[in-house]
């Protein structure tokens, strides 16, 4: 097994490149939606309908930082052979995962209502805000995904104290999740502010 921790590292520095480019383009699109929200609130620009955040995406936010805590408790558990324990925190992480969807879903479908309320005022800054949310819900279907992966890998026992890297790399993705999310409801939350202003 020591032969194959060097192809681990190798693993370990494409996962950061990955990283990274998933935090360019999540920086662009904040970068983009900041002019986007400052074109629409500009008082040449009109009247504009008030942006009001889902109560839903709160709830939504301590999921993901659930599942966060909980990988990153299965990634010591695995690190220190606690077998049990590893399979019990990925098992409950997959389950918060699911629940994650019917929560985003909750939080969309107000966005939608909330777009489709009659008003004098055409403009408003759902549309580009729901546009992110999917983007971020696609990501999270991307560490889904992850998490079924290391099921089966779980089922065929691949993991132990010294090949844990795609264990590692999960926890580490939906922390960058975490992290995006938390910045994008800043932000969100900043452009519904701007728009009662």
């Amino acid at each position: 097994m020591s032969g194959q921790l060097p192809e681990d590292r190798r693993s370990e520095q494409g996962a950061w490149l990955f990283l990274a480019s998933l935090a360019v383009f999540f920086v662009s699109c904040e970068l983009l939606y900041a002019i986007y929200v400052v074109l629409r609130v500009a008082p040449e620009a009109g009247a504009i309908q008030a942006f009001y955040l889902p109560r839903s995406f709160l709830l939504t936010t301590v999921d993901l930082l659930g599942i966060s805590v909980l990988l990153h408790m299965a990634v010591q558990a695995i690190r220190h052979e606690r077998q049990t324990d590893f399979v019990r925190y990925v098992v409950l992480a997959c389950l918060l995962a699911l629940i994650f969807f019917g929560l985003q879903s909750v939080g969309l479908a107000t966005m939608i209502s909330d777009m489709q309320r009659p008003g004098p005022a055409i403009q408003n800054l759902y549309g580009f805000t729901f546009f992110l949310v999917i983007i971020h819900a696609l990501h999270v279907v991307g560490g889904v995904a992850g998490l079924v992966f290391l099921l089966f890998g779980i089922a065929r026992k691949a993991y132990d104290h010294e090949r844990y890297f795609p264990v590692k790399f999960c926890a580490l993705y939906w922390h960058f999740l975490d992290v995006v999310w938390i910045l994008m409801l800043a932000s969100f939350g900043l452009a519904a502010y701007m728009s009662k202003a």
